[in-house]
């Protein structure tokens, strides 16, 4: 009796940065707003810590009402379910009545996939 043995090569896909699996309607978000970029990347910068609407706003050099429309949503320019608190990329948390944001694991993942794909133009 004669027995074969078959060798096969895994590949770690995540290793080689091949396969990464974004929601495309996280993607087509972003793509549409510089600005929600510009928030994601600050609240990475920031990274455990959380920041308030105004000086994220600051940060950025923006308005306070467009950061409030692209991280909560704010009518028909800013849409509830493409704001980043509604694709799951920021959380929100009160503290003493006041309003805190801060990226979450889904939001890193979001930017190191831009960084990757984009390089350093975003």
């Amino acid at each position: 009796m004669i027995t074969t043995i078959t060798i096969i090569e895994v590949i770690d896909m995540n290793s080689l940065g091949l396969l990464v699996t974004i929601d495309p309607q996280i993607v087509r978000a972003l793509n549409k707003s510089v600005l929600k970029k510009r928030v994601l990347f600050y609240l990475n910068s920031i990274h455990p810590n959380a920041d308030y609407a105004a000086n994220i706003a600051r940060m950025i050099r923006s308005d306070p009402s467009n950061v409030l429309g692209c991280l909560r949503g704010m009518g028909n320019r800013y849409n509830g379910n493409s704001s980043l608190i509604g694709l799951g990329l920021v959380e929100i948390s009160n503290i003493n009545r006041y309003k805190y944001y801060r990226i979450t694991e889904l939001g890193r993942r979001v930017v190191d996939y831009l960084k990757e794909v984009y390089g350093s133009i975003v």
